[in-house]
């Protein structure tokens, strides 16, 4: 039997016709994307192992990775069909039973596709017209439908559902994930100027430079009009400042044609951070506070990354005396605090930091045997008479344990004092 597939042609959900729509849409549709899960049960249907029966032993294995949402998969691959794991279980066992019915009655083996068919299409009718397609094919289309047309990047699409993806992964591992948006400044004026031609040609090329910055695993998406977004896996915001910062500067360095006549004489970007789940709760509010920090970049000037969190309201200081690490790139040193806030800390060290340099400071909370990580940047930095430094920080990222660590050591300092 020859490698086919069945599925009902999927629907093309219309771009967002707005910034504004497609920020307040980015958790509109539900996901139960899954990469590793999608290429393995790819890997399974291209190796023409949909046919033999030791394809349960091969699910199994995955479903004990994977739990049921290996069946709303497969079923999602197999028809096009999406389904909640739990039913598509149910399901697939219902097509696994017709399966051993079809092969009694006519005493040959059926491939498990032809049973799918039969029983979306006859017995529980999800089905009205299916289409047969060669598998390689369909995944050609299914891989045309997440890209975007002009740039080669994935689409606004598949960006919704892998943000959404990777935030229940952050919350299944207790891990995190940054997001980075980014926007061509004054490209209304290139594009009235030059033409929209070469406005396209200049975006490919943008493209170009953002995704020979990012990694393997992370996900660079053309997000709409000028702007593009960079979704970083496991990436604290400090990792993720510094992609940003290539990404801008290579933007400011490339040559673009009729780049002269932009304000300032080059065409330039302005991005912003931002990190879950230390700024925001889901997928929807991660992207509304990059979407924030990119637009007071805009308003600070443009050609910068902003972080969100930089201007988060004061906190009363705590005149508490902590000891720690202070750590700026590879350099490492002792510091000791002299006030500190969940908002920032003002402390000693003997390790010179200049101001705006992004550090992360080490805290021992003494006598409660834990240590709280915080990441900011250097505001104030001045060179003590009696010799070493003292500086000052603006906490930019703290996890949220270290963040209820340190409220509950603050409240229990400010009790005692």
């Amino acid at each position: 039997m020859s490698e086919v597939e069945s599925f009902a042609a999927p629907s093309r959900r219309q771009a967002a016709a707005a910034h504004q729509a497609r920020v307040a849409s980015v958790v509109e549709r539900p996901l139960t994307l899954n990469p590793d899960l999608v290429e393995a049960l790819q890997s399974l249907l291209l190796a023409g192992k949909a046919g033999d029966p030791d394809l349960d032993r091969s699910l199994a294995a995955l479903v004990e990775q994977h739990q049921e949402v290996v069946y709303s998969e497969l079923i999602y691959l197999l028809s096009h069909i999406r389904l909640e794991p739990a039913e598509a279980s149910v399901h697939w066992q219902n097509i696994v039973e017709l399966r051993r019915t079809m092969q009694q009655r006519l005493g040959s083996p059926i491939d498990l596709r032809v049973a799918l068919v039969s029983y979306f299409l006859e017995v529980h009718r999800r089905l009205e017209n299916p289409t047969v397609i060669e598998m390689k094919l369909f995944e050609q289309a299914r891989e045309m439908a997440f890209r975007d047309e002009l740039t080669g990047l994935h689409n606004f699409r598949y960006f919704q559902e892998s943000l959404s993806y990777e935030i229940s992964r952050c919350n299944q591992y207790n891990s995190g994930v940054s997001v980075v948006l980014i926007d061509i400044d004054d490209f209304k004026s290139y594009n009235d100027s030059l033409g929209h031609q070469a406005g396209n040609r200049a975006l490919v090329e943008i493209a170009m430079l953002i995704k020979q910055s990012v990694r393997a695993v992370d996900l660079a998406a053309r997000y709409g009009g000028e702007e593009f977004v960079v979704v970083l896996p496991e990436t604290p915001k400090l990792g993720a400042h510094l992609l940003a910062k290539r990404v801008c500067d290579l933007i400011e360095q490339h040559v673009f044609p009729g780049e002269a006549g932009q304000p300032g004489g080059r065409l330039t970007a302005s991005l912003g951070v931002a990190t879950y789940p230390g700024d925001a709760a889901d997928p929807e509010e991660l992207v509304r506070r990059a979407d924030q920090a990119l637009y007071l970049g805009k308003a600070s000037g443009k050609n910068q990354v902003c972080l969100y969190g930089n201007n988060r309201r004061s906190y009363r200081r705590v005149s508490v005396s902590i000891e720690g690490t202070l750590h700026f790139g590879d350099e490492e040193a002792s510091l000791t605090t002299l006030d500190l806030s969940e908002g920032g800390a003002r402390f000693l060290t003997e390790l010179y930091v200049p101001p705006n340099a992004l550090v992360e400071l080490r805290l021992r909370l003494s006598g409660r045997g834990s240590e709280v990580t915080l990441a900011g940047r250097i505001i104030q930095s001045s060179r003590r008479k009696a010799g070493g430094w003292e500086a000052a920080l603006r906490t930019i990222e703290i996890g949220a344990e270290d963040r209820q660590r340190l409220a509950v050591a603050l409240a229990e300092i400010s009790g005692r004092l």
